[in-house]
């Protein structure tokens, strides 16, 4: 993430988000509860960086 709201939401969620994620190797990944609007930010962002890539 290029930037992250200073959101006590967010700040839980984010480092869950990013295990959850190198767990993964892709965005198939869960939705951090009571984080839903930045879980799904988080897995459109983390898609849009790997179809860049690839682009």
């Amino acid at each position: 993430m290029l930037q992250q709201p200073n959101h006590p939401q967010t700040t839980a969620a984010v480092p869950k988000l990013i295990a959850e994620t190198l767990e993964a190797q892709s965005t198939d990944i869960d939705t951090v509860s009571g984080a839903t609007i930045t879980s799904d930010g988080y897995k459109e962002s983390l898609q849009a960086a790997i179809d860049a890539k690839g682009a």
